[in-house]
Order: structure tokens, then sequence, then C-alpha cells
């Protein structure tokens, strides 16, 4: 630049203006603001500019810009594309000079970026990735809290370093609960899914200034091949697609809902509304333009535009639930095949709509289509209710082969190729294992048995040039296998539903997969990272019970979920013992006998054992009818602890552990079903609590003749789902939650009044327990919102609000720790001393 009149401005020539104009050739989202503007001019160019020439060049060069007004002003870009040469250098300068612009605390020298200007916070990410160099920023603890999500996200996707590879998965992990979540939520989310990696250092540092910080958690809920789940839908169909050059999926709801929606960052598209629940759908593209194909539980099968979301046109003729829509070409013209409660499998040509084929056959519902070429012919390959697999000629409409073997309905059918010969995956409803065969001669190749429920959909995709398939159903997970050695290669947990939708796709080339289901809202996984990773030991089903003991004089956290009991210890999380329960457990209560640890389980069909949990065996079974066990607690009898078990047939039985016999010592009928009981003292003698669906709490006398229920107290609630005994100021007290309600109540025990209501629950209040700390006794409360509320319960106020990746069926408290029961793993928090 040459020095301009008087006014002190400055006058470009060529090169300057190719200097000035250059940062804006990188700039993201509505562009730089004037400020970074001549910070990202001087870190590209070495040139000392100033916002003063910035501003006087943006003056002269205006036709060549365009200005976006923003809530923090005005952002510049160039109108057209501008020299992006050596970009990987310009991006590691521009990452720099950015970074050197937030300014730094002075506590500890962090990075302060709550003061960092608004383009930083959202792009930084950006051009951090395109220099290769976002592993690097993610360091910083700080910066995962307060980065935009958005931008963030879309900048993950770009493949990084090995070592960056834990901090992207954490901060994947649970992005549909914290990219929306204010920041002191996201910290707490965050720093529960560092633990849950196993990165207690990185729980510390996300905690900081939280009341309440991770000690340890299990991690079988996460894997590193998740990048983002979308919430607030199940999905009952999927299908991958590609507009305007991005890949997107398109997914299917009972609620009549089409939704379209892009698979980098989960960002909406589009939403088609169908005249019925959509259970099948597939994409194709007609006349060079992307389209989906639905079929509806009312038999209306239609075929929409996915760039406007009008219809196309309606297939019309079957009767009845669809259950299969499959789209492929043929001789050059797309086409689809569509099946369901008519039993008919039907061939349609997409381009005008006219029906090409009726293939009968079928003696039951057709649940599943997919497609091969075999000996140079293309056939669909179906599945049904009917128990077989079905092949048919797509040029002839012939049925060229029926495959048997199967033992129950067949659900779902993929193809690929394996060793040069077209094969079909297929599975059923009824069994675990998937069935592999040959469509040129029909032989069965391989049962690949890995899942362990029944499998409900499979889809078919090759990963490094391999064949392999992904099975899905009832156990909630998503399995890979190599078709060529017929080897499962990894297992993707996480969803809390069962899986009963799978779609594979690419996106940047790398091989994804959409997976969801009707009660498990859909996920989206990088398959290139599908590979074993060391899972944190932990349940592999639902955490349903939660309780506390000591063990060799430390104190352990006692967990019941799947059909097992856990004993962990509690200061750091080793696994002492895992117990086989045999059913799946539903409640447990833990206590100390003559100074062993011992535990009461209970669960369904009855099942219940007391629990020897310091040699990990068996002391007795309690028998009973054949009704799920809905509680137990231990009370006092006499001075000794006994077990109290309350089953479904409404029935509450007392048992002597000490005395192996096959009837309780005490039985009595209730009005309604026990769901919840309690240990408790009132006037200096131990009593039983208990709170019924018929919404009342019952103190009951366990000694002597006569009455039992000593008091009845109507706590209003539609029905008493959990409960937990304190004592405030010298007197018995107990808070309930009931049914669906967002309150705990809290009743005093001696006279039955309400002291108060712990209010302000967003959601249904599931779990409530108590803890004296310091003289103080506080509430501990978990709702379906995935939030821990602690309350002094005094004043009945709210202290701490801790949120959690996901929602917490239990809580307990033990010394100055909480442990949560959150999905299927277990989490530990310290409070911030």
């Amino acid at each position: 630049m040459t020095s301009g009149d008087g006014g002190g401005g400055m006058t470009p020539d060529s090169d300057d203006e190719a200097a000035l104009l250059r940062p804006l050739a990188f700039a993201e989202g509505a562009g730089l603001p004037l400020a970074l503007w001549a910070v990202l001019a001087r870190a590209l160019s070495g040139h000392p500019w100033t916002a003063q020439d910035v501003s006087v060049f943006r003056d002269r060069a205006g036709e060549l810009l365009a200005e976006t007004r923003t809530p923090e002003g005005a952002a510049y870009r160039l109108r057209a594309g501008g020299d992006r040469s050596d970009e990987r250098q310009a991006q590691q300068a521009i990452t720099n000079a950015l970074l050197a612009e937030v300014p730094r605390d002075g506590d500890g020298g962090h990075r302060d970026w709550p003061a960092a200007a608004p383009y930083i916070v959202d792009h930084l990410a950006a051009h951090a990735a395109a220099a290769g160099v976002l592993d690097e920023v993610l360091e910083d603890a700080e910066y995962l809290v307060h980065a935009t999500p958005r931008g963030l996200l879309r900048a993950l996707n770009i493949p990084g370093s090995t070592e960056g590879r834990v901090r992207r998965s954490v901060y994947r992990a649970s992005v549909h609960v914290h990219a929306t979540a204010s920041l002191s939520e996201r910290r707490d989310v965050l720093a529960i899914d560092a633990a849950r990696h196993g990165e207690t250092g990185l729980a510390r540092e996300l905690s900081r200034g939280r009341p309440w910080r991770p000690r340890w958690a299990t991690g079988t809920m996460i894997h590193p091949a998740l990048r983002f789940t979308r919430t607030g839908l199940g999905v009952d169909a999927a299908a991958c697609t590609v507009i305007d050059g991005r890949p997107h999926a398109v997914t299917g709801c009972y609620d009549s809902s089409v939704r379209v929606w892009d698979l980098v960052d989960g960002t909406e598209r589009l939403v088609i509304t169908e005249d019925d629940g959509v259970y099948a759908l597939d994409c194709a593209e007609i006349d060079g333009r992307p389209h989906v194909v639905t079929g509806t539980c009312s038999g209306g099968v239609r075929v929409w535009d996915l760039d406007t979301g009008a219809e196309r046109f309606t297939l019309e003729g079957h009767k009845g639930w669809i259950r299969a829509v499959g789209c492929t070409v043929i001789d050059g013209r797309p086409h689809a095949v569509t099946a369901g409660e008519d039993r008919l499998v039907r061939l349609w040509d997409l381009v005008d709509g006219s029906e090409r084929a009726r293939m009968p056959g079928h003696t039951d519902e057709v649940r599943a289509v997919a497609f091969a070429e075999v000996a140079g012919r293309p056939v669909a390959v179906t599945g049904g209710c009917d128990d077989t697999v079905r092949v048919w000629d797509l040029e002839d409409g012939v049925e060229r082969a029926v495959l048997t073997g199967h033992t129950s309905a067949v659900y779902s059918v993929a193809c690929t190729v394996i060793d040069g010969v077209p094969h079909a995956v297929t599975g059923g409803g009824g069994e675990c294992a998937v069935r592999v065969w040959c469509l040129t001669d029909g032989s069965e190749r391989a049962a690949l048995g890995g899942n362990t429920s029944w499998t409900s959909v499979v889809s078919c995709v090759d990963l490094d040039g391999r064949p392999h398939v992904l099975t899905a159903g009832a156990d909630c997970t998503v399995r890979v296998w190599d078709l060529t050695e017929d080897a499962e290669r990894a297992v993707l947990t996480g969803h809390q539903g069962h899986v009963d939708v799978l779609a594979c796709t690419e996106v940047d080339g790398r091989p994804y997969a959409v997976s969801g289901g009707h009660s498990a809202s859909p996920r989206v996984w990088d398959l290139g990272d599908a590979v074993p990773f060391a899972v944190r030991g932990g349940h592999t089903g639902t955490v349903r019970a939660v309780g506390t003991v000591d063990i060799d004089g430390r104190p352990h956290a006692v967990t019941g979920g799947d059909t097992t009991v856990r004993v962990w210890d509690l200061a750091d999380g080793a696994e002492r013992h895992t117990l086989s329960h045999g059913h799946r457990v539903e409640v447990l209560a833990c206590t100390t006998v003559d100074g062993g640890p011992y535990a009461a389980v209970g669960g369904c069909c009855g099942a219940a054992r007391v629990w020897d949990l310091a040699a990990g065996t068996g002391l007795r079974d309690l028998p009973g009818p054949d009704h799920r066990v809905e509680t137990v607690a231990w009370a006092d009898v006499k001075g000794r602890p006994h077990v109290v078990t309350s089953d479904q047939d409404r029935t509450v039985r007392v048992w002597d552990p000490d005395e192996d016999v096959e009837r309780p010592l005490l039985t009595d009928r209730t009005r309604s079903a026990v769901r919840a009981m309690e240990s408790v003292s009132v006037d200096g003698r131990p009593h039983l609590l208990t709170g019924s669906d018929d919404a009342a709490l019952r103190l009951w006398r366990l000694t002597g003749k006569g009455r039992r229920v000593t008091a009845t107290v109507h706590t209003g609630h539609h029905w008493v789902r959990a409960l937990a005994g304190t004592v405030l100021d010298g007197r018995p007290h107990a808070l309930t939650a009931g049914g669906s309600d967002t309150a705990v109540q809290v009743w005093d025990l001696t006279d039955g009044t309400l002291r108060s209501t712990l209010q302000g629950h967003p959601s249904g209040v599931l779990a409530v327990a108590c803890a004296t700390w310091n003289d103080r006794t506080d509430a501990i409360t978990s709702d379906g919102s995935g939030a821990v509320h602690v309350w002094d319960l005094a004043p009945a106020r709210l202290r701490e609000k801790v949120a959690l990746p996901a929602r917490a069926q239990c809580v307990t408290a033990a010394g100055q720790a909480l442990v949560i029961g959150m999905g299927d793993d277990v989490v530990v928090l310290d409070r911030d001393r």
C-alpha cells in the first residue's frame, strides 16, 4: 500500500488488495468481523495491517464483498471464490492467530473462552480441522465446553489423529443432550462422559467449578463409532440418499411422518406427512432427482420428491399393512418392489408408476425385501411370516427358489457378494442367529449367532473391501460381522430400546450406518471406527437398583441390572463380584448382618435371593409364586435384620435369612401392590414403611400379635413409585414420588402431616433417596429429564442440579458420594469440597 492524502488512509495496490482479500476466502459462516479480518490479514501476509487499513479498503472494494449484519455487527465474505492456495498452511496460520486472540484469565493462565469473539467460538473448529490441528485444540478442555456445538460437530467429522480419538468420542457421546444445554449442564454431561471413557483427568478438568464431579463410571453404553443421536422421535423405517451433494437419512414413523435429515450434523431438511403410520420406505433417483417410496399400515404406497416434498404419484393395489419397500434399477429404469399383509410381492416402474409384475407365493405376511444379481439377472429376495425366504426373477416375475430353515418369521433380508458369489443374509423374529444363504444354489452358508436375543433387522456394507453385515434386534446392540470369515468384528452399544431399523451409506467416502427403532432414537455411526475397543466392564441392561454397603472395611456399591448383581469398590470402580441372578434384576437392598455384608435381590418371575457379598455366593433363595418381586427391604424383627419382599400378587412376606425354610416368617395380603418399602423407626420402635398402588403410605409393626398396619397416610399421588425415609428435627419423615408426578412429598410420620413439597422437576420423578452431610439432611431425586436434583430438606429448597447424559433409574448416597444407575451404566459422583 501507499500513503493516501491528509486523511491518513491507505490506497491499495494489486498485491495489497490480494493480501487483504485473502482472509475472506477462508471466512466461515456469515463472514469475518472487521477486527478479525485485520488480524488474519496480518497473520497471512506478515504485513502490519490495522483495522483502519481494512476499513478503508472495505469502503473502496465494496463490489467484491458480501456484507451480512449479525448480532455482533457486520461480517464480510467474498462474493466470489478467492485465493485458497497453500490451504493447509494458511489454515494453520489462521488457527494460531485466532487462538492468540482468546484472552487469558488471571488465575492459571487458561484461555478465557467466554471472553472470546463469537466468530472464534463458532468457527475455530472448522479452521483447525482444515489445518489438521483440531485435536491439538481439543486438548483445551474448556474449548469443549464453550465451542459452538454445531460447528465443532461438523469439524469432528474430518478424520484426525489417533491421540485425539478419545476426546472426539467424549464430545460426540451425548452431543444430542449437551448441544442445546446450558454451559453448566454441558460441563456435567461432558465430565460424566469423560469418566465413562475412563478419562478421569479430563473429567476433573471439565467439571471445574461444578458442585459434583465424577469419580468413576462404567462405559458399556458408549462407542467411538457414534457420531450423533437424533432425539425426540422413534423410527420404524429408514433409508439413505444424497440431496444437493450431501448424505441424508430418510426415516418413517408410526406418527405418519417422513423426516429427511442431514447425516453430518442431524439438521432436519424436510418433513412429509403421510396418511397413516409409515413402516417401510426406500429411496430412488427418478429423472435425476431424489425420491422416496413410502408404505403405510393402511396399504398406501406413495412416491415423494425429496427436493420439494411433493407427491409424485400413488401406487395403488395393495390391501393391508405395507411391511416391505425396496428400490432398484432394472434396464436403466428405477423400480420399486412392495409387499406386506396381502402376501403379494409387486414390482413397479417408478418413472410412470405402472405395475410391472405381481408375484404370489408367500402364504403369510411379507416383511422384508432386498436385491441381488444371480446369473446375470436381477432378483428380489423376500422374507415373511411363513418362515421362508423366496427369490424372484424381476425380469419375468417368476419365483426361482424357496429357502427354508428358519423356525420363525423372517423379519429382515439383505444381499451382498461374498467371494464373487451373490448371497442373502436373513434374520428371524424368534431366532438369535442370522443365516447366510448362497443365492446361486440356495444352500445355507453360515449361521451367525452372536446376538443375545431375536434379530429384527440386517444390513450389508463393504468395509475395507470386504463384505460385512450389521445385525440388530432386541438386545439393543448393533453387531458388525465379517462375512468372509463369518466372524463378529464389533458391537455398537448405546441404544436403550429394540433396534428395528438399519440403513448404510457413505459420508465423505467413509462407511456410515443409521440405526434406530420404534422405542430407540436413531443413531449415526462411522463404521470406519467400528473396531474392537476397550470397553469398561458393566451391565448389559438397564441398571434398575442400587445400594451401598461396607465390605472388608471399604465402601462398595451394589447394582442390579440385566440378570446380574455387580459389586464395585466405591473408591476406584474395580468390580469385585458379578453375581448371576438368573432372571432380570428389578430391586435390591443391602445391609450388614453380624458384621457381614448382604444383599436381598428380587426380579421378574418371582425370583428372590439373599447374597453374601463378601464371598460372592448365594446365601438362600426365597421361594414364592411366579410373580414379579416388586420391592425388597431389610427390616428389624426382634433385633435382627429380616428380608421383606412384596410380590405382584399383593403379598408382603417377611423372611428370616438365618433360617433355611420354605415358608416366610410372616405373610400378609395387601389391598394393592406394594411398589416401595423402607425400614424406619417411629417412637423408638422399628417399623416397615410401604407405598402402594392405591397411593397410600402404611406403617407396619412386624412383631407381636394383632393389627400389623398401625397407620395409613393417603398421599394424593396416583400411585407411589418410590419412597425414602429420613429424620428431620428429630422426627421420622418419608419422601414419596408417585406415578408421573413432578413433585416429591415430604411426610411427618409421627402425625401423618404433609411437611413440604419439593417442586420444580421438569418431568416425572423416578427415584428418591436421602443423605446426611455435615449435619444437614438432603434429598436426592432423579427425573425423566436426565438430571439429578439435590435438595436441602429443612427449607425444602433446591441446592444443586446435575445434568446426566441419560436418564437415571435409581440413585443412592454413600458418604460424600452419589451412586447413580444411568441406563446400563453406573456413575459415581463426588461432592466438590
